[in-house]
């Protein structure tokens, strides 16, 4: 969490995708007839992957 002044606001880490031409078109369609934003139709995709990957639960143990 960072603060400017005295509001606090979450720096949320990015990423780049590569997509081909015809993904491109067949997201940006999908979200004019879904009248939703390129963005929220790509993380309800990944976190539909996460929960079905069940990586929700996942942990990382150190070595011992």
């Amino acid at each position: 969490i960072c603060q400017i002044g005295s509001v606090p606001f979450v720096v949320m880490p990015r990423i780049t995708v590569e997509l081909s031409v015809e993904e491109h078109r067949a997201l940006k369609l999908l979200t004019i007839l879904e009248g939703k934003k390129l963005g929220a139709v790509l993380k309800e995709a990944i976190n539909s992957y996460l929960v079905q990957k069940g990586a929700h639960d996942l942990e990382v143990k150190g070595k011992q």
